[in-house]
């Protein structure tokens, strides 16, 4: 009898110490549609990516628990639909030599954007194709949890509606007085940087 008891305690410290294991990451707790696992294009290290002649681009944001789960579709799909502009102004400035120290947190990039007054060039094609949410319980600091509201939005356009969008805006940033200034601020502090070293 001893010895039943003692193994029912050893079990039970080690399912313990088992489930206190398996809890330390993120959680999901419910799924859109009743999945069992997250779509294979909802995944934040897969940002942008061509895919049989189409450009695909993710937009993702995480709210706290009771947030509304449409508006947070809302705001996904409007993350997801500006990531083509984020895309070409990023590649303008990798042209233009535009280092990533210079430009933290795409500060430049909104520069050109405001610089070009809102330009966007056209793309009609462009549209959401997919949407995903997820609810997540995430361990927090203090050992509590935390419950999250995770949704994705998929945009996407075909490719050569892309490049002809990204040509568009190539030639109007590159014909834009302001842009220019930027671009001429942004070498001067790349100099003063490589000097100073």
């Amino acid at each position: 009898m001893v010895r039943r008891l003692d193994f029912f305690i050893a079990l039970v410290s080690l399912t313990g110490q088992f489930s206190a294991c398996t809890s330390t990451g993120p959680k999901v707790i419910e799924r859109a549609d009743y999945l069992s696992s997250a779509p294979e294009w909802a995944s934040v290290t897969r940002g942008a990516y061509e895919k049989d002649g189409k450009q695909y681009f993710l937009g993702y944001i995480t709210l706290n628990e009771g947030a509304s789960k449409s508006a947070a579709m809302n705001m996904a799909d409007e993350k997801a639909l500006s990531e083509p502009m984020r895309a070409i102004v990023k590649e303008f400035l990798d042209q233009n030599q535009v280092g990533e120290s210079v430009n933290q947190g795409d500060a430049v990039g909104q520069r050109v954007i405001s610089a070009a007054r809102g330009y966007r060039p056209p793309m009609p094609g462009l549209h959401i194709t997919n949407r995903y949410w997820e609810t997540v319980m995430v361990p927090t600091t203090d050992g509590r949890q935390r419950i999250e509201l995770r949704v994705f939005s998929l945009a996407g356009i075909t490719t050569s509606e892309y490049e002809e969008a990204k040509r568009a805006a190539m030639r109007n940033f590159s014909g834009n007085n302001e842009v220019k200034k930027i671009l001429d601020d942004v070498g001067a502090k790349q100099r003063d940087a490589v000097i100073s070293k």
